[in-house]
């Protein structure tokens, strides 16, 4: 998965630390992470004149976050940071554009409308005028493997978005309810399909969507056949144990969970 970076060790609190000339600098534009060529992030050394934002540390290298479209040569879709060959560095701009995505989104304050200022003690946003702290925008939200008795796996096609590959159930936590339950309620809405027997298998950060994402593998409870909802998926069905299905590469929870299955792990 995309987060999975050892033995480099990500230190994400927020302590500030003067810049070194060698350290990282993000640039960001909407969903574009801004570069200085098409393998090649900008250091402090190349923008000795902008105004630096802390972003985190990894082992001994800072990271930090400015405005660099007057400069940019290049810049590519965040989502394709998923296929960076540098796993580090990928992790490091995807995690630096949901800091930057929250930010844009908090520059007002949702109680009083006031121009937010970037906290100095914390990592918040914090109203001048009526004191509205707003912390990063963090979403919880579920993948399910489902399998049932003949030993197959419940395989999905989104309906809508850029990802059209094979993926499993997922969606958001609600209001109210635990993420067991999250995950009961997707797979009925999605399928038609009632689970029992969850299993937690592990968690991903998906900085794409500020989502931190909860895997579960759960069984079928009484019928297996589907009744797909074609507002959220155009493909629901079940694979054959190593059956081959292209998920797009190794970098998201739900690809790992497959091939857990077909590698008969899950």
């Amino acid at each position: 998965m995309i987060q999975d970076i050892k033995p480099h060790i990500m230190h994400n609190e927020y302590k500030p630390h003067p810049p070194q000339a060698d350290d990282f600098v993000f640039g960001y534009d909407g969903r574009n992470v801004l570069m200085k060529s098409d393998t090649e992030f900008y250091r402090v050394k190349d923008v000795p004149d902008k105004r630096l934002y802390y972003l985190f540390q990894i082992d001994d290298v800072r990271f930090y976050m400015a405005d660099l479209k007057d400069i940019a040569v290049n810049s590519i879709n965040s989502y394709n940071l998923r296929f960076f060959d540098d796993q580090v560095l990928a992790y490091a701009a995807i995690t630096g554009w949901q800091i930057a995505s929250w930010m844009e989104i908090s520059r007002y304050c949702g109680r009083c409308g006031t121009l937010m200022n970037q906290d100095t003690v914390e990592r918040a946003m914090r109203c001048p005028k009526c004191g509205n702290i707003v912390y990063p925008r963090i979403m919880p939200a579920v993948i399910a493997a489902v399998v049932n008795d003949k030993d197959q796996l419940l395989v999905t096609k989104y309906a809508h978005g850029r990802y059209q590959k094979y993926a499993l159930v997922a969606g958001f936590n609600e209001i109210g309810e635990t993420i067991e339950e999250t995950c009961k309620r997707e797979v009925r809405e999605e399928t038609g399909l009632e689970v029992e027997h969850l299993k937690y298998y592990k968690s991903q950060p998906w900085g794409f969507t500020s989502t931190l994402l909860f895997g579960f593998v759960a069984h079928v409870r009484g019928s297996d056949a589907i009744t797909m909802d074609a507002n959220e998926l155009r493909v629901a069905r079940w694979a054959e144990r190593g059956e081959p299905l292209d998920t797009g590469g190794h970098a998201s929870l739900t690809s790992e969970m497959i091939e857990m299955f077909q590698k008969g792990m899950i």
